[in-house]
């Protein structure tokens, strides 16, 4: 049951069989009695609920139960071809065929097929396709009232849309040619509905997306529907309460020094031998920063983490157990270079949770509050739970040294390489009516280092990539200039699972002294040429949205469900250089001048 996290989530087509299509309903139908409560306190703050529960489990009589609606509503017999429109509650295991001709001929009544075509919103709505109106235009008939019989048949003379025809008993017929080309349904004046079928109910105002941002997509095909997860690693504070006393008790008279631009004298001044300056400073910023909004960020949430990598707090109950590494251990100059921080957890606990849902586009809830996410998932917007899954296990924490990043960055021929992805982001963005946002260069050299990372573990340690996880600490975008989160410049590298065996040690094997360096070296080894070179590397944009340049399947892409931004925002021309600008890629200058 752990896809209702993935591909069959909330709001999903789920192929039950050859005949049967259902949407798995939302959470308002489910029975919590029988399912299995998750604790994650920060994260159930983050996203505003009280309680997390695992989604149900086949676990004897009564158990295991999904509740779900019948989707799509066109059905359709394959022997015959008649249509049928079957309301979303209709409960029957099976949907039969009642023309009396078509039981006579075989003698047996055959059972329906689902209509593999829908219409799907960017805003999240999601229909069947318009049979009635697509025959009959502005005089659509009601599909329930029988008196308009339609029968779809394949002329089979060719694979196009158009070889599938729709005839009504009035004597109208159509074919599907050009229903799913941009702005098709335009023809018949469609209108998008607001359906939402998992919660059986339509948009309380009509729906204002222009008709040619609607999509009529095969119901099977990955951007029907997204789930819209986050993930949390469950870690001990990494602020002890000492320091947070400290700065609430000083809290206003801090406030006051900041305003006059004395904060770090103020912080000097509470500052001795049993409080550290650079924890009092975090701890008053956090403070401030929980003050100003009352939602947290993705960024301030991913600093707590951050801060417990880095610092590798502990926890007694061993959810959280890690162990600091000197980088001048490793042998490897390209470490003692350019690591500061290198953290081996033996043991994580990562808790995801479902937010929410999208279609089209896996990014159209990006900027929206959490409560704005979770209102697809409910009919109730004020529902206190949703689903998540736990999983144990362990991994690599890596941090790069700052000041290298920094100057890296600044580099003429880094700023030039770097605005190719920005351009390309800033088109994307505009064909969608978004704001455009500035990418920040050290996330994708951060994030790209981190595929390679996982492609060379999954070579010389023997894990398959789709088994390891990546989990960035950087700021994505540099809109929001915030002092707390400048010095995020780290990535985690994990393994989990939900029996424990992602803890068994190999990863955090693969990250101790003398065989790291293997792995980083075979890592950036294979990143200096890829099998699609010169392509590759002369890529202008590839990918998603054209957010990747120099990232193919044969050098940087990894299984989506290793990366956390769905293999975007990728380029190993800024990891290891280019022929004709070395110095473009942060180790570019030793791997290719060296």
């Amino acid at each position: 049951m752990g896809q209702l996290m993935g591909p069959y989530s909330i709001g999903s087509i789920l192929p039950c069989d050859a005949n049967t299509t259902l949407m798995v309903a939302g959470l308002d139908a489910f029975d919590t009695s029988k399912m299995v409560q998750i604790h994650d306190s920060r994260l159930e703050r983050y996203i505003g609920v009280d309680k997390l529960y695992a989604p149900p489990v086949d676990d004897g009589p009564g158990s295991g139960f999904i509740p779900a609606v019948r989707f799509p509503n066109w059905l359709y017999c394959p022997r015959c071809g008649r249509m049928r429109y079957v309301k979303s509650n209709d409960t029957s295991a099976s949907i039969y065929c009642q023309n009396p001709a078509c039981k006579e001929k075989t003698g047996r009544s055959t059972k329906l097929v689902p209509e593999r075509f829908v219409v799907v919103c960017p805003k999240g709505h999601i229909d069947s396709f318009p049979v009635m109106k697509w025959i009959h235009g502005d005089a659509e008939p009601d599909a329930s009232s029988g008196e308009h019989i339609v029968t779809r048949r394949t002329l089979g003379g060719s694979t196009t849309m158009g070889d599938i025809v729709y005839s009504c008993s009035c004597g109208k017929w159509r074919t599907l040619a050009g229903a799913t080309r941009h702005g098709g349904l335009n023809t018949i004046g469609y209108r998008c509905t607001g359906r939402e079928p998992w919660l059986d109910r339509h948009s309380s105002a009509p729906c204002d997306i222009p008709n040619e941002e609607l999509r009529v997509v095969i119901m099977g095909a990955t951007n029907v529907s997204y789930a819209d997860t986050v993930s949390s690693v469950l870690i001990p504070d990494a602020i002890d309460e000492k320091t947070k006393g400290v700065i609430s008790k000083h809290y206003e008279t801090l406030l006051a020094m900041d305003e006059k631009g004395l904060l770090d004298a103020a912080i000097d001044m509470l500052t001795n031998g049993n409080l550290n300056r650079e924890s009092l400073k975090r701890a008053y910023l956090m403070r401030k920063s929980q003050a100003e909004s009352a939602e947290v960020s993705e960024d301030e949430y991913l600093h707590d983490e951050y801060l417990t990598l880095r610092l590798a707090y502990e926890t007694s109950e061993g959810q959280f157990e890690a162990t600091p590494i000197e980088p001048l251990c490793y042998s490897s100059q390209l470490i003692h270079s350019y690591v500061s921080k290198l953290t081996l957890v033996d043991s994580l606990t990562v808790t995801r949770a479902l937010v929410g849902i999208s279609r089209l586009n896996p990014e159209v809830n990006e900027g929206k509050s959490m409560e704005e996410r979770r209102a697809s998932l409910s009919r109730n917007h004020k529902l206190s739970w949703t689903l998540a899954s736990q999983t144990i296990g362990e991994g690599i924490f890596i941090e790069l040294d700052g000041e290298e990043l920094a100057e890296w960055a600044c580099r003429p021929e880094v700023i030039e390489r770097f605005e190719t992805m920005q351009t390309n982001f800033d088109s994307a963005r505009q064909r969608r009516n978004s704001d455009t946002r500035k990418l920040n260069p050290n996330y994708v050299v951060l994030h790209t280092l981190s595929h390679l990372l996982m492609l060379s573990i999954s070579k010389v340690c023997g894990y398959s990539a789709a088994s390891l996880r990546e989990r960035i600490y950087c700021e994505k975008y540099l809109d929001d200039d915030h002092e707390l989160f400048q010095d995020m410049h780290g990535l985690l590298i994990y393994t989990a699972s939900e029996s424990g065996d992602g803890s068994l040690g190999g990863l955090v094997r693969a990250g101790k002294p003398g065989r790291l360096e293997d792995v980083l070296s075979s890592a950036l080894s294979e990143a200096l040429w890829c099998s699609n070179d010169p392509v590759c590397i002369e890529s202008v944009g590839q990918g998603l949205d054209s957010c990747n340049l120099a990232a193919c399947f044969n050098c940087c892409l990894v299984p989506e469900t290793a990366c956390e931004t769905g293999n975007k925002f990728l380029d190993r021309g800024l990891v290891v250089g280019t022929l004709d600008e070395p110095t473009a890629g942060l180790f570019g200058a030793e791997l290719r001048l060296g």
